[in-house]
């Protein structure tokens, strides 16, 4: 089945463009096949930070007693909710 597609547009500082350039060329990979993997590595990597941040505050939450312990059930849904 054909996803259905969208442009994705935005403007760099032309020295990054052939920074970009350059480093695609080395690599032998195209640039909008580095781009989308850089962003969808980002969208991990944002979500990989927000559950840290979530745990570390539920943490320190039950460590100053305003708080609960996290259950493994609630962290095994936290994790998923991250996927």
């Amino acid at each position: 089945m054909k996803q259905h597609m969208v442009r994705l547009s935005f403007d760099i500082p032309e020295e990054e463009h052939v920074q970009l350039k350059m480093a695609c060329v080395e690599a032998k990979v195209a640039i909008k096949d580095f781009v989308h993997e850089m962003i969808l590595k980002g969208i991990q990597d944002f979500k990989k930070d927000a559950f840290k941040k979530r745990l570390k505050e539920s943490i320190r939450q039950s460590k100053e007693g305003k708080g609960r312990v996290i259950s493994s059930k609630e962290l095994d849904e936290m994790i998923q909710d991250d996927d």
